[in-house]
Formats: C-alpha cells, structure tokens, sequence
C-alpha cells in the first residue's frame, strides 16, 4: 500500500508529493533535556512553549567545552552565539508522522524530503516505505554498520530490523538537515557543518580544539540535547 493510500485511509490527506511548507511560528514545543555530570536524561515529559530562540543547538566545541567544565559561562550562553531549531523526531520519521506546534514541521517530514529528493521519490516509487540505506547515501547520508538495502523507516523504527539508538540518531539527524536547515527559524548549519554529521555517523568524532573524542554515546547525547535527533 503506498503513503497516499495510508493516507487516505488514516484521514491525515497529504500525499507525499506535498508542496507546501506552512507559515513560521514563534512559539513551537520542545521537550527539555536535563544533564547530571556527564550523562543527560529525560528529566521532564511535559512539552514547555517558549520562544523559538529560546531553544537553540550548540556548536559542537562549545557543548563540549560545557561537558568538560560544568562551571563554563556557555552552560548560560553567556558569550556564545545560539542557534534556533526545531526538527522532526526519530519518531516522525519511522511513521511519517507530523509535529504540532512548529508550522513548518505540520507536514510529514517523508513528504518535505521527496519535495526535495524527487529522485529518491521516483526510485522508492512514491512511497517512503520503500526508501533504502543506499538511496539516501546518493544524496550523501551515511551512518556506519547498517546494511544497504535496509528500509530506512524499518531501521528507524521499534520493531524487527530496528536500528540500534546510533545509527537512529545519526540517520535522524541527518535527514533533519537535508529537510529542514537554512529555515529563518531553523539554523542548524550555523550550529553544526552536514560533513561533521557524516564524521559522527562513522562513529567517532572529534570536536575542535578540545583534544577529546567522541564515540557513539558522546555523539548520541550530543544530538539529542541539541535536538538534531530526539
């Protein structure tokens, strides 16, 4: 069955060929990530409306500088330029799902990306369920260990052939950028460069200038607080 004839029978109505990006708001939901030490955790389940530059990503030198001295005056922002964003959840992707709440993320983010990838559109034939690992690595989206011909939205997802919570993040991430960056709103590039996201999904990284590396739970809890991949 294709998206549209899920669509159709499910009431949400927009194909995936959709067109449209809705109006900007200035007021979108987010969830809020609390640290202790080095770890961060869910702390809070409800979803707080503040100012969209009220929730903002961080270089990745500069959350980590915050990682290595808790005290640092960037915990605060305080003399560090902030980015706004907002971006569609790993959940969103696996379902092809909307968000509410941030204009521009009310379609469904398979939608957005076949806009964009018309391609990749024509090669999964239509539908979001067919896209492979492969296909989006044409446009240049890596993410290491997960096999080429694997269903994006499977690998996304919870059931059998799911992903392990890296390559869900990185994937996640990277799709958000491909979809979503450059949106007056929405400044992830100023935030985080699209070769610094491949270098992560290899599974390590090192952030500039602090003479540490990441691997994957460094760069999971990274993505995660600064909402490339929640």
């Amino acid at each position: 069955m294709s998206d549209i004839d899920k669509q159709s029978k499910t009431g949400h109505g927009a194909p995936d060929t959709s067109k449209a990006m809705d109006q900007q708001v200035k007021s979108p939901s987010r969830r809020r990530w609390v640290k202790l030490g080095t770890a961060a955790i869910p702390a809070v389940a409800t979803l707080a409306s503040r100012p969209a530059l009220a929730w903002h990503c961080k270089t990745p030198s500069a959350w980590g500088s915050e990682i290595i001295n808790p005290n640092t005056s960037l915990r605060t922002n305080g003399a560090h330029q902030s980015y706004p964003d907002e971006t569609w959840y790993i959940s969103n992707w696996a379902d092809n799902t909307a968000r509410s709440g941030v204009s521009w993320l009310t379609i469904k983010p398979w939608s957005r990306f076949f806009t964009l990838y018309p391609a990749i559109q024509t090669a999964a034939s239509n539908n979001s369920n067919n896209v492979t690992i492969a296909m989006l690595g044409s446009i240049g989206i890596h993410v290491a260990g997960a096999t080429s011909t694997a269903k994006v939205r499977v690998v996304l997802g919870t059931g059998a052939g799911a992903g392990t919570p890296f390559q869900k993040a990185v994937i996640t991430a990277q799709l958000n950028f491909k979809a979503v960056s450059g949106y007056a709103q929405n400044e992830m590039e100023s935030c985080l460069a699209f070769e610094n996201l491949n270098t992560m999904a290899a599974g390590s990284y090192s952030p500039p200038g602090l003479g540490v590396n990441w691997y994957q739970s460094e760069i999971i809890q990274y993505l995660r607080e600064n909402y490339f991949a929640l």
